[in-house]
């Protein structure tokens, strides 16, 4: 999968432990430090991707990132 996907799928790992994934279209694939925004439960969170296809998550995600506290 290259950068300029613009379909793939991000794992959001959040402080309480609970991981969920999201499919996210149109747009290009984030990298390593960037900053995206996911909506969960009608928030929306910010979150710092922290690896992009990593060996042991490449087979189900394309990108892993850590919710950032506020």
């Amino acid at each position: 999968m290259t950068h300029y996907a613009v379909t793939h799928d991000i794992v959001l790992a959040r402080g309480d432990g609970s991981k969920r994934k999201f499919r996210v279209y149109g747009r290009p694939m984030p990298e390593k430090g960037d900053t995206v925004t996911l909506p969960v439960d009608g928030q929306l969170i910010r979150a710092r991707v922290v690896s992009s296809a990593e060996p042991e998550i490449a087979s189900t995600v394309d990108a892993e990132a850590l919710e950032l506290a506020e």
